[in-house]
């Protein structure tokens, strides 16, 4: 539960002393912006039988009917409306609100994180709502200029190229010597800057010179290709001569289009 509370409650969205490197214009923000939402949208369900009035109304998500005296949830902010308690749940991420602790916008309900996320981006770093007037967009997600940083060296990467991994900036020197894959061809990494081709989950160069038949050497960009043991042909002929006393296959023939490597 205390885990699930400070998801859908973010102690930093409400209180500057959970934000102790904002400058004194952004901690007014704060103060001001915390207080519109706690006077215009907070609110608290109250989970009580639904009253003879209501008898038939329909669920403000779910559509149901609520009978009188079924467990219903209702809200003050939205007015006369009852939701069945596996329904009250926040709008973005659908997940029932804790204690029903709920911000309302648009006659929506919202937990606390996602409220606020309507208003001011999230930085993907420190997870604090950005009240600076610039702040860095990359890949739908948004950070503090001084948070866009390598997630290995933290060398700052703001105006430089970078590379996504797992949602996360990295610089291209650490990324090439810690995470680029190996070429199967040529062994060596295929760098931020490289093109790369796929199949059947392995990685070549795009390279004329590595992503080639290996017997005849032909290039197979964009051409049918055959894979067997991991190496690849231009024609079942080849992949036969090159290796003709096999009795099994896992050969496979397929129009191949090759895949940009991740970059900025």
């Amino acid at each position: 539960r205390t885990r699930a509370l400070l998801q859908q409650l973010p102690p930093q969205d409400c209180d500057e002393r959970f934000c102790p490197d904002l400058a004194e214009e952004e901690r007014r923000q704060l103060r001001a912006f915390s207080a519109r939402r706690r006077r215009e949208a907070l609110g608290q369900g109250l989970a009580c039988p639904v009253p003879g009035p209501c008898h038939g109304c329909p669920c403000k998500k779910c559509g149901r009917r609520l009978n009188k005296g079924d467990p219903g949830i209702s809200a003050s902010r939205l007015g006369d409306q009852f939701w069945h308690p596996s329904c009250f749940s926040c709008h973005f991420c659908h997940q029932p609100l804790v204690d029903l602790i709920y911000f309302q916008q648009d006659g929506r309900i919202y937990c606390g994180r996602h409220h606020a996320e309507l208003f001011r981006p999230r930085c993907a770093s420190c997870d604090q709502l950005i009240f600076m007037e610039e702040c860095i967009e990359a890949e739908g997600r948004r950070w503090h200029l001084e948070h866009f940083c390598c997630l290995e060296c933290d060398v700052p990467l703001r105006g430089q190229r970078y590379v996504m991994t797992s949602g996360r900036p990295c610089c291209r020197s650490c990324f090439e010597s810690l995470f680029a894959e190996p070429c199967q061809a040529c062994g060596d990494p295929i760098g931020a800057d490289s093109e790369e081709a796929t199949h059947q989950g392995l990685r070549w160069h795009a390279r004329a010179a590595c992503f080639c038949c290996s017997r005849c050497r032909q290039p197979l960009r964009g051409q049918p290709l055959v894979c067997r043991r991991g190496r690849l042909f231009c024609s079942e002929t080849c992949s036969l001569g090159r290796d003709a006393s096999s009795t099994t296959s896992d050969s496979s023939d397929s129009a191949f289009t090759s895949a940009p490597s991740p970059d900025s």
